[in-house]
């Protein structure tokens, strides 16, 4: 493995992990949206898949697929 695909490995693991530990869940958010945020589930469930994609976005920018090993 590569230095730079150790990092990008690094960073996908990471973006994982915060989205696995540091999201609510629907019922976590439907229950906390209107004191956390000061909008409705709705809003706040549409905020937090943004900010998950986008999540996933940063873990995978410049990964690219590595080669088999023969």
């Amino acid at each position: 493995m590569t230095n730079k695909e150790y990092k990008d490995f690094i960073r996908m693991k990471e973006s994982l992990q915060r989205i696995a530990k540091h999201y609510y869940t629907p019922d976590q958010l439907r229950k906390k949206a209107g004191s956390a945020y000061g909008v409705s589930y709705e809003e706040a469930l549409e905020m937090s898949y943004e900010n998950i994609q986008e999540e996933a976005r940063f873990g995978l920018k410049g990964v690219r697929t590595p080669k088999p090993v023969k």
